[in-house]
């Protein structure tokens, strides 16, 4: 796949991460098993930090650009969390955060191997 199909892929994951932050807690079914909750938040990030590993590799970009991307796209899962303040019936959670950060950390740790791997 080309590195401009992944840049859409990412987007289109992260604007879905958004509408779905941005749903009422009462319009969402709830899952009554424990850590379910975190587990989904670290999958969510992890699919979309694979997202952009995926397009910083296509683009073989340097190693500042990739720290930068992630800590953009961290800055964008608390404002994420932040955001749910003005939902009605959700709230934000330093858990929630730490779960997005795992996700993302997880898939930038996989970017650092893939591109050690393509080098060797």
């Amino acid at each position: 796949m080309k590195a401009k199909h992944y840049l859409i892929l990412m987007l289109a994951w992260m604007v879905l991460i958004w509408v779905l932050s941005s749903i009422p807690s009462k319009d969402i079914p709830s899952i009554e098993i424990w850590g379910f909750d975190k587990i989904a938040h670290l999958g969510i990030y992890l699919v979309w930090g694979v997202l952009a590993a995926l397009y910083l590799l296509k683009r073989k970009a340097s190693s500042a650009m990739v720290w930068i991307s992630f800590f953009i796209m961290l800055l964008l899962a608390a404002l994420d969390e932040f955001h749910q303040l003005y939902i009605p019936g959700r709230q934000v959670s330093v858990y929630d955060l730490l779960a997005n950060a795992s996700g993302l950390l997880l898939a930038f740790l996989l970017f650092f191997i893939l591109k050690s791997r393509e080098s060797a």
